[in-house]
């Protein structure tokens, strides 16, 4: 698996024909058109709360053992532009996995995200969307494309899928572009063709300077407990300063949160107690447990952090894990309920779906990105009581990039 701080989501969708596969990065970004007055709203903490829950969900199937780092919102936006563009089986699973209740509940809870994320202040942070149809007269339903470009601001351009390496030239350089080149290569030249209907792209970049930065001065090499009975030694930094701090008996970890330069995007890290309790604070998080509830307990204090310096790349076969959670429907290749996303009566499925996702840590901030693309053809120690308390993330943690406190990107550090 391979990470970058920034993220793309690509959704490639195809006729449905069994000798035809996409093979695509992508998180789902189309809405479907059902208008409804009755709109249905969720409270920026219940979607925070969703947000982390489906995250929390989305890692734990992650690979294990090694160090990783995704953007389940990433796929989220792709796929909550799925949702509305399914029907039957697929809606309802879509719906479930993502925690909504309605169309009406996704379409008001990202169009209110990606407003306020268009005015965040002190670090830069691009979302981008992208719809890639086939030349001629292929066209998305009139309502997926006023839900594609009101809800997710996404742009729609048409492209010669026929010449399938210089489809995947222009889209691999737009991803490159709206990611800082962090992210290349999201498509392969034979993974688009005649048959391929719609590319989905989602692409997030995000990079920021601590509000309070380390001084290189005390970085140093100090032993990372990898597991209880193998160590190594890697670049710790180290500050005393005022952090917002939790400690949760019920997770069995410590939180910190270390902010970012404009106080509107964070590092919220998660250390467990035990060098070997990261496994299972994943899947008490996965299991339902609301992370969002632990970070409004959390409280203002002076705190000795020491965080190793890292940089993750990954990449995430999204079909595989997206089916873990559920999501199954839609890479049937007869029966996907996809129904409502183009202007045709072909059959469509998911091929293939994949996210990149990239982050670097170190005295002066972090930098992520990432993206997917999905192909669719005719997805230590205790706490310390001193009076100052002590951070030290000498073992196996995850750490979530939060802005406007809804996580952003997931790391997971084990320095393999």
């Amino acid at each position: 698996m391979k990470c970058k701080i920034d993220e793309q989501r690509i959704l490639v969708i195809d006729r449905f024909m069994p000798s035809m596969w996409i093979l695509c990065t992508i998180l789902l970004l189309f809405a479907t058109s059902e208008t409804n007055s009755n709109i249905t709203n969720m409270d920026s903490k219940a979607f925070s709360s969703a947000i982390a829950h489906f995250s929390s969900k989305f890692c734990v199937e992650l690979e294990k053992g090694k160090s990783v780092v995704s953007s389940p919102l990433s796929a989220e936006y792709l796929l909550a532009l799925l949702a509305l563009g399914t029907t039957d089986r697929a809606h309802e699973e879509l719906l479930t996995s993502l925690g909504f209740p309605d169309d009406d509940s996704i379409r008001s809870s990202f169009l209110e995200a990606s407003t306020k994320l268009k005015s965040i202040s002190g670090v830069t942070f691009n979302v981008a969307n992208k719809v890639y149809l086939p030349e001629g007269a292929y066209d998305l339903q009139e309502e997926i494309k006023n839900d594609a470009i009101k809800v997710f601001d996404a742009g729609i351009e048409k492209l010669d899928f026929s010449n399938g390496a210089a489809a995947a030239d222009t889209i691999n350089k737009w991803v490159e572009g709206k990611t800082n080149n962090r992210i290349k290569d999201l498509l392969s030249a034979d993974s688009l063709d005649i048959s391929t209907r719609i590319v989905l792209v989602n692409a997030l970049y995000f990079k920021g300077t601590w509000k309070k930065q380390f001084d290189p001065i005390h970085t140093r090499n100090l032993p990372f407990h990898i597991t209880s009975n193998s160590t190594v030694d890697v670049p710790m930094m180290y500050k005393e300063d005022d952090y917002r701090y939790g400690d949760s008996e019920e997770l069995k970890a410590q939180l910190l949160e270390i902010p970012y330069v404009g106080d509107e995007a964070s590092m919220l890290i998660v250390l467990p107690h035990d060098i070997e309790g990261l496994e299972d604070v994943l899947a008490k998080l996965a299991g339902g447990y609301d992370l969002m509830a632990e970070y409004d307990n959390m409280y203002s204090t002076k705190v000795q952090v020491t965080l190793p310096k890292f940089k993750i790349e990954t990449e995430i076969d999204l079909g595989v894990v997206l089916r873990k959670l559920g999501i199954q429907a839609i890479f049937n290749r007869g029966g996907s309920g996809i129904t409502k996303m183009l202007n045709t009566n072909e059959e469509l499925y998911v091929s293939k779906a994949v996210q990149k996702a990239f982050i670097e840590v170190n005295e002066e901030g972090a930098e992520a990105a990432a993206a997917t693309a999905m192909g669719i053809m005719m997805c230590s120690a205790m706490l310390n009581v001193a009076p100052v308390p002590r951070f030290t993330a000498d073992r196996p943690f995850f750490a979530a990039i939060l802005v406007d406190r809804n996580p952003q990107f997931y790391a997971i550090y084990r320095n393999q």
